[in-house]
């Protein structure tokens, strides 16, 4: 990974895979300074996270304290380039970062030097966070009412991409039967208004910013990859990462992810959020929050892995299992 064309992969590989959710406003909060009188037995590490909701078990982790009592020091860097994720991991310059399930199934799939050591958040079909809205006037209600309508995802081969071919697949219906407009996902609301494109995938906030402006919904299509709950990001770190170490920032992880699924504490982590993503308080109390899984389970991972292969963005399936090693 040290040669150009070695950083041109990392930098391909990235912005094929990140994320549903990618296309991020900038940064709020950015990382926070350690506290004062902290102990010299913490161990101080870096984690690179984009400024998004599914990242955010490492703010929880971080501001409840849930961190130090793994014996960790955490500082947070938020980047809104997603190929500086993978960079900042495999340089050394980070030793963990959030990543998309599908994106790590590339990565896996080319052989690069990096894990999975926690899972992060997942896709619940019962209460959804992402979708495909119709624009005011539009009469789509089913996908072949799609037949050449023009739809805005956020670039191709992301899992918001893959989730719509798999959908239109089960419809009898390919890419070729519609039109995409690749535009990020903060950018989508407006050509979505005024008509621009007839159709568009949207995760949280944006899912429910587009309804308030008159969008309609017309499918859950993550749905057609997960029928149960899945995981669409987890937690990566080289290979070559110290075991102690990994278990410690898992524990931590966790124990943000049960915290935060509590519905009692859905004020305090959405204030939190605030502090880090630029997500107006009054959204993101409206808006459907991230659900996290709350231990690692590779084989929530499997459905995404399935279906890239199964359109070809990676040469073929393999066990979810593998992700880990």
């Amino acid at each position: 990974m040290n040669t150009r064309a070695g950083r041109a992969t990392v930098r391909l590989l990235a912005t094929l895979c990140c994320v549903v959710f990618v296309s991020a406003v900038p940064a709020a909060g950015g990382a926070l300074s350690p506290a004062a009188g902290r102990s010299p037995r913490l161990t101080p590490i870096t984690i690179a996270v984009l400024p998004l909701e599914p990242t955010a078990l490492a703010f929880y982790a971080k501001e409840r304290g849930f961190f130090r009592e793994q014996g960790i020091e955490a500082k947070i860097t938020v980047l809104l380039d997603p190929a500086q994720i993978v960079a900042a991991v495999l340089s050394g310059e980070a030793q963990f970062s959030s990543f998309t399930t599908g994106g790590l199934a590339i990565l896996r799939s080319r052989d690069a030097p990096v894990r999975l050591v926690a899972a992060g958040a997942l896709y619940r079909p019962k209460t959804p966070t992402a979708g495909l809205v119709a624009a005011k006037g539009e009469r789509i209600t089913r996908a072949r009412d799609l037949v050449g309508k023009r739809i805005a995802i956020d670039s191709t081969n992301t899992l918001a991409h893959i989730a719509l071919l798999k959908w239109l697949k089960r419809s009898g219906m390919s890419a070729g039967d519609v039109r995409f407009s690749e535009i990020p996902f903060a950018q989508m609301l407006g050509p979505l208004s005024r008509g621009t494109v007839d159709a568009a995938v949207l995760p949280e906030p944006f899912l429910t910013l587009s309804t308030q402006r008159g969008a309609q919904r017309v499918a859950s299509i993550f749905s057609s990859v997960c029928s149960r709950d899945c995981l669409l990001t987890i937690w990566i770190a080289r290979r070559g990462i110290d075991s102690e170490l990994a278990a410690r920032f898992r524990n931590a992880i966790q124990a943000a992810a049960v915290w935060a699924n509590q519905k009692k504490n859905h004020p305090a982590s959405g204030a939190i959020l605030a502090r880090y993503v630029p997500i107006d308080k009054a959204v993101i109390s409206k808006m459907t929050r991230t659900s996290f899984s709350e231990r690692l389970r590779p084989v929530l991972a499997q459905p995404w892995i399935d279906v890239f292969a199964e359109f070809g963005v990676i040469p073929a399936s393999f066990s979810a299992i593998e992700l880990v090693k």
